[in-house]
């Protein structure tokens, strides 16, 4: 059977990281064609979302870790 949550998780991981990817490159290239510096708030909304990308997919991970019959 098919596991919805994880597909989820790495639903909006990977669609988080896309449009994050997006909003970088679009500062890079705004910022190399105007010889202007990269803006800092887009570097910290990059540091945090990337922190709760991991958070989020470690929670996840963790959960799922209860319910190994391991030994």
């Amino acid at each position: 059977m098919t596991d919805i949550k994880g597909i989820i998780v790495l639903i909006m991981a990977v669609g988080l990281m896309l449009i994050l990817g997006l909003i970088v490159y679009d500062e890079f290239s705004m910022a190399s064609e105007h010889d202007a510096e990269l803006d800092q708030s887009i570097i910290e909304l990059l540091q945090m979302s990337i922190t709760g990308v991991i958070g989020v997919v470690a929670g996840f991970v963790g959960a799922r870790g209860g319910s190994c019959k391991c030994k």
